[in-house]
């Protein structure tokens, strides 16, 4: 059995992965939600942070001057905040990456280099590092130095144009699709390196394209556009393309239905339970739109309360079009734990959703407040000595004691 086999047999692999330490420099959401993902397998984070608070904890909703958003972000994560614009501050970092599995980037290409504590920089001290960077177009793009946000790489990528508003302008996503995607996809390849790695004894320097994370949603009609020469929309197969019985219906009370009774079995069902039996024998065709009207004035007939009721249990793929509060009462949600609170020292719980990959059988979740004991606990965890973290924190290196005096004038 080769090496990289030999690293899970008969281990448990959520231990092996608590072994596997991270740490942290990303200052938007999707590094921060990577490193959430990586925590929430299992592995140790630990959030590098500037001296003075950055935009993510001053980021609505806030409350008692704590950031919802942030702490959204940053459960079971230890934080070490540390001037990086220091000669110190560096050395620090080159001292602690020696017991470094993993680190997460998304400054612009280039940052981390001159900061000096950059891949090639870092790899040197420590040849099994696995650096994760992600950027808006990669590393060595021509638009590496290009800024941008969640909607730029959406509206670039060809996302925004699949879908539209019915005065014709393209639809905002509710989601940021490219934030989330490469948050995944940088946590896969973290995965994967990680695995790659016990075979190789060789670390990575992985490159994570926002651009090209938001363009990858879009693989089937990739390749119906380039076999056929013919635009998506145009041509009638973009996904997911609405159709009678493929579609959003208003109910009497305006709200919505969600009707997705694509395969003939659920088409019958779904006809009975609306009463229109007549219906049943059709060929369903996405222009039908005489179909779609009749349909359409059917539902607006009861209250989605209604419609709830009577396509409980059909198994015809009917839903209602939840709020996000109905969505967290539903029985799915409850069953599998998905939320759970979080113990702040200043908010008391903090109620966190979870990502798929989190170990719903822990017994503690805390959101870690800036102390000493923090930092100091980080620290000699990552090797160093008592006093070592007594000299950074009289150099004002790493914020410590002072963080420790606002957090009793707090209580």
């Amino acid at each position: 059995m080769r090496r990289g086999s030999a690293f899970y047999r008969n281990q448990n692999l959520t231990t092996t992965l608590s072994k596997i330490k991270v740490l942290d420099f990303a200052h938007l959401l999707p590094g921060e939600l990577c490193s959430t993902i990586l925590s929430d397998m299992g592995m140790q984070v630990t959030r590098i942070e500037p001296l003075e608070p950055g935009l993510g904890k001053r980021l609505p909703p806030v409350v008692d001057g704590e950031s919802l958003y942030y702490w959204s972000l940053h459960r079971n994560k230890k934080r070490l905040a540390i001037d990086l614009k220091k000669t110190e501050g560096v050395n620090l970092i080159h001292r602690l990456v020696k017991e470094v599995d993993v680190i997460v980037e998304n400054f612009r290409p280039e940052v981390m280099d001159r900061l000096g504590i950059g891949y090639e920089q870092l790899s040197k001290i420590n040849p099994r590092l696995i650096f994760l960077s992600i950027s808006g177009y990669g590393q060595n793009s021509s638009w590496s130095q290009r800024p941008g946000h969640d909607l730029n790489f959406v509206a670039e990528s060809g996302v925004l144009n699949q879908h539209r508003n019915p005065d014709g302008s393209p639809t905002l996503p509710g989601i940021l699709v490219s934030d989330y995607m490469s948050a995944l996809y940088g946590a896969l390849a973290v995965s994967k390196h990680l695995m790659e790695r016990e075979t190789t004894g060789k670390g990575k320097h992985i490159d994570i394209s926002m651009f090209e994370c938001s363009l990858s949603t879009l693989n089937i009609l990739t390749t119906g556009l380039l076999y056929t020469g013919v635009d998506p929309v145009a041509g009638g197969f973009n996904y997911p393309a609405e159709m009678p019985n493929y579609c959003l219906y208003r109910c009497k009370d305006d709200r919505y239905l969600a009707v997705a009774s694509l395969e003939r079995p659920f088409w019958e069902k779904f006809c009975t339970l609306i009463g229109r039996e007549d219906l049943k024998p059709i060929t369903v065709k996405p222009d039908d739109n005489e179909l779609r009207a009749t349909l359409a004035a059917e539902i607006q007939k009861k209250n989605l309360s209604e419609w709830t009721e009577i396509f409980d249990g059909s198994d015809c793929c009917v839903s209602p079009v939840n709020t996000l509060q109905e969505a967290l009462t539903t029985l799915p949600t409850k069953e599998r734990k998905l939320v759970v609170n979080a113990t702040h020292p200043v908010l008391g719980d903090v109620p966190q959703m979870t990502t798929p990959v989190f170990n719903r059988n822990q017994n503690e979740v805390v959101a870690r407040d800036e102390k000493s004991h923090d930092a100091r606990e980080v620290l000699i965890g990552l090797g160093l000595k008592s006093e070592d973290v007594d000299l950074l924190e009289r150099a004002e290196v790493i914020d410590g004691r002072r963080e420790a005096e606002q957090a009793s004038k707090k209580k």
